[in-house]
Parts: structure tokens; C-alpha cells; sequence
């Protein structure tokens, strides 16, 4: 090689991008190697103040994220945590309570009202097209049932 490094082969250098020619140049030249020796220093110490000042901001912010508020655990900040802890103590059993499903219940009330349904027409003493004709009679329930009972006697004796 018949010059010295320039900038840009001594930060490709610093990358670690280098080829047998520049390394043999920077082991011949003491220029060239008291060049990349005070780069890779100051490389060096840039990294080093790099990791101590993001260290300090983490502690910082952790310190800053725990911290209480100034003032809080004053007579009002701790009568907002009472009343909190109260709010609380009322709202949950409420919330977690045994509740029925709204559905269950709905189908619950169909059950029952088709029962009523069934009940009243097994109950009627004829058809609902056949009412009409009902009215035009008068029936005597007790003659009948009395008629039948006696039937019933005759035949057993």
C-alpha cells in the first residue's frame, strides 16, 4: 500500500472489516497504529460513559416509579384509601354473588306458562271449539255423577 490509512478504511477497520493488506500496513506503520489505538480508545471510553449513564437513568426511573406522590399519605390521601377499600369492601360480595342466569329464568317462565296451558285444557269439560255448544245445554254434573254411581251399584249386585 503506498499511503496511509484514510478515515473511512480506519472506521471499516473499527467495524472489523479489514483485509490482509490493511492489517499488514497497520502492524508496519507506527502512524497507522497509533492512529486505530486512539480510536479504538476513545471507542472505548464512549462505550464505558454509555453504560454508566444508562444505568443511572434505570435507577432513576425505578426510583421514580415506586415513589409515593409528595403528600399523599396526608389526612386526604388516606381518607381517598379508606374510602377506596370501603367502595370496595361494599361492591365486590355484590358483584360475586349467586345470580341465576337470565336465560334459566326465561325458560323457566315458558316452562311454567305451557304447564298452565296444558292444565287448563286437560281441565275443560269440553273442546274450546265446542264452548258455544255448551252454553246451549244445561248440564247437571251431579245427576250425571249420580246416575253412574248408581249404574256402577247395580252391576256389582
Amino acid at each position: 500500500m503506498s499511503g496511509h490509512l484514510s478515515s473511512q478504511r480506519i472506521s471499516l477497520w473499527m467495524l472489523g472489516e479489514r483485509d490482509a493488506r490493511d492489517e499488514r500496513h497497520v502492524g508496519e506503520c507506527a502512524q497507522c497504529a497509533a492512529e486505530v489505538a486512539r480510536f479504538e480508545a476513545a471507542l472505548g471510553q464512549f462505550r464505558g460513559s454509555l453504560r454508566v449513564w444508562s444505568s443511572r437513568q434505570e435507577h432513576r426511573k425505578a426510583a421514580a416509579h415506586w415513589a409515593a406522590p409528595a403528600g399523599f399519605w396526608n389526612w386526604g390521601g388516606r381518607l381517598a384509601a379508606v374510602a377506596a377499600v370501603l367502595l370496595l369492601a361494599i361492591l365486590v360480595p355484590q358483584y360475586k354473588g349467586p345470580r341465576q342466569p337470565k336465560a334459566a329464568t326465561v325458560i323457566a317462565q315458558a316452562d311454567v306458562q305451557w304447564l298452565n296451558d296444558v292444565d287448563s285444557g286437560v281441565s275443560r269439560a269440553a273442546p274450546q271449539a265446542m264452548e258455544p255448544l255448551l252454553k246451549l245445554v244445561a248440564w247437571d254434573t251431579s245427576a250425571a255423577a249420580n246416575a253412574t254411581e248408581k249404574d256402577n251399584n247395580d252391576t256389582q249386585q
